[in-house]
């Protein structure tokens, strides 16, 4: 069962962070790459998002090819929808594992995955869901926002509360995922949520604010997982309390942030036993032994 990880995530940042990621993967020979969503370049809108596939192809043939390290990984909120066939087409080829409200077995591990989150107040809306009393945020900068029908057409949003209590909420959906876990599963499982939990030091925006999910920490702190990750938040490691590893309870839950044109990603070992070891940022170095970087 032991294993080797490289986890990473909002690779829609900049082209230049997958570059980073093959090397990253031919230096460490992962035996599985997270990356916890949020994939496709975003600055030129979610037009262009279709033609980088072809280039997604090839980067995954090359860490295929050159680690033979199994690719786990989902749209998420920054990711246009109705391209999520063309993930799934890529996952038939055998180059990723679509984790989108997944669970997949491998290697005597267990892994899920959720690509929501909760409101915010960008426009697309597709993968916000409610988070237990939170809603609709009470900021928003575009109306009541838009999502797209399945030929990318803009699709807006006349009431975006009751859009959003239409669907299942966070805590729904992770509960969905683990009634899905034979008995002894969850404590050898791993969790890609790209949503951070709250009171963690993962979720703080550049304003200071916090905005993470109470649901998502509350499941932690119940079912006690082994590892989980998380993305979302750009910046939140680097900000004062940020934090991209903490502890909660048996649980080692990563959140590496992704800022500049440096590959954020952590690496670490799972053992026979179950232990999580050699637990490394790729730019603030060896996690502290209290769990906390």
């Amino acid at each position: 069962m032991s294993a080797r990880f490289l986890i990473t995530s909002d690779l829609h940042q900049h082209p230049s962070k997958w570059h980073g990621l093959l090397q990253e993967a031919d230096a460490t020979r992962p035996d599985y790459i997270l990356i916890v969503g949020d994939i496709l370049p975003k600055y030129e809108g979610f037009g262009p998002q279709r033609a980088f596939f072809p280039r997604l192809r090839v980067m995954l043939e090359n860490l295929r090819g050159g680690t033979e390290a199994q690719v786990l990984l989902f749209l998420s909120n920054d990711d246009a929808h109705y391209l999520e066939p063309l993930v799934d087409e890529l996952d038939a080829a055998g180059l990723c594992v679509n984790m989108n409200q997944r669970v997949f077995r491998s290697g005597g591990l267990v892994f899920c995955g959720l690509n929501k989150v909760r409101d915010y107040p960008f426009g697309y809306k597709h993968y916000c869901v409610p988070d237990g009393d939170w809603v609709a945020d009470p900021v928003q900068f575009c109306g009541q926002g838009v999502t797209f029908d399945a030929q990318g057409e803009a699709v807006e949003i006349n009431d975006l509360r009751a859009y959003l209590l239409d669907k299942p909420g966070l805590p729904s959906l992770l509960e969905d995922l683990s009634s899905q876990l034979k008995r002894g599963e969850m404590a050898r499982s791993v969790w890609m949520v790209h949503q951070p939990p709250a009171g963690l030091g993962m979720d703080l925006c550049g304003n200071g604010r916090a905005v993470g999910s109470p649901g998502l920490t509350r499941f932690i702190e119940t079912h006690q997982p082994l590892l989980g990750c998380s993305g979302h938040i750009h910046e939140s490691p680097h900000q004062p309390g940020g934090q991209w590893v903490a502890r909660i309870g048996r649980t080692t839950w990563l959140q590496p942030g992704q800022v500049d044109r440096r590959l954020h990603d952590v690496t670490l070992d799972i053992t026979d036993a179950l232990d999580i070891v050699n637990v490394r940022h790729s730019i603030f170095g060896v996690a502290r032994s209290n769990g906390c970087g």
